[in-house]
């Protein structure tokens, strides 16, 4: 069923070059039209509102270009994607997070997806969601040039759900990626949906979101579902990770009731056994908010800027 799920490069490269030619007529972006200027002004970052990846409404994305960047040099990007459940949420959210890694020399983006609709005539999934992840970065990537700046690489990094994404996508679309994924951040972003049960909360919202019915069956049943138990697995960020893979920095709440702590000791362990880097930052007193430990929050902002140092070499 992975393949199945995933085999979606064919696509992709259509998409992709339809993307790049028409994506550059939308969205604005603010800066002064003498940098150095700028720079006196205390206006040490340029933002590009509202650029159009897709065809679709919310196919949009934000860019953060450093004032100061060095045209001449190939520099990262850090995509930063929203939290909502899947069904809602905005890129916006995400935009102090842009704006603290972009002042300190990060070229930084954020963006909208399709929420995840498995009724109705256009359908979206995960695949989805995926297929949009990458056409962005590509996207990213060309209009930036078109600014001066010249993407090479990138780090994904998001919050609940946007985690999920975000490390659904730097694991199971490392060899499709339009730009190598050189790390990736979780904040308390479901990392193994095995980890749910019968009695977690909001499951049956979680099945009836990926198109399960909880109608016929009951949820003990749909639970030793094979069909069921293969899409959970497809679904799993966990599921994807294998030697060679990007590090991962892991930022969760220990009191949290919705991504129980299961989720990060299944993503840890199967860090360990490929042997890929990681460092966990634990919320001790934090439920799903992450909004109980200002040390550990600061600790989490440290973690992200030593891994871009070292894996961007900036």
């Amino acid at each position: 069923m992975n393949k199945n799920v995933f085999m979606i490069a064919t696509r992709l490269v259509i998409i992709i070059v339809v993307v790049l030619v028409s994506a550059f007529t939308f969205g604005a972006c603010e800066f002064s039209a003498n940098e150095s200027s700028a720079a006196e002004q205390g206006d040490t970052v340029r933002v590009c509102e509202n650029i159009a990846y897709g065809s679709k409404e919310r196919n949009l994305f934000d860019l953060y270009i450093p004032v100061a960047t060095d045209k001449k040099e190939e520099r990262a990007l850090i995509l930063f994607l929203h939290g909502g459940s899947w069904t809602s949420g905005d890129k916006g959210s995400m935009a102090d997070e842009c704006r603290f890694f972009a002042e300190r020399g990060y070229v930084t983006a954020t963006m909208n997806y399709s929420f995840l609709n498995m009724l109705g005539e256009e359908k979206s999934d995960f695949t989805t969601m995926m297929t949009e992840i990458a056409t962005a970065l590509a996207t990213i990537k060309g209009y930036a040039a078109t600014q001066g700046v010249n993407i090479t690489k990138a780090a994904l990094a998001g919050y609940s759900a946007g985690a999920h994404l975000a490390m659904l996508y730097t694991y199971s679309m490392a060899e499709k990626s339009p730009l190598p994924v050189l790390f990736v951040h979780s904040k308390a972003g479901p990392a193994d949906f095995r980890t749910f049960t019968p009695d977690s909360p909001d499951v049956q919202d979680f099945m009836k979101k990926m198109g399960v019915s909880t109608d016929e069956q009951s949820i003990e049943e749909l639970f030793k579902n094979e069909k069921v138990v293969n899409m959970i697995q497809a679904v799993s960020p966990v599921s994807y990770v294998k030697k060679g893979a990007a590090p991962a920095i892991l930022s969760y709440g220990r009191k949290d009731g919705l991504v129980v702590w299961e989720n990060v000791v299944s993503m840890m362990n199967a860090l360990d056994a490929a042997s890929v880097e990681y460092m966990l930052v634990e919320y001790p007193n934090s439920g799903h908010g992450l909004d109980k430990d200002a040390d550990s929050a600061q600790r989490s902002a440290d973690a992200m800027l030593d891994y871009a140092k070292k894996y961007f070499g900036y």
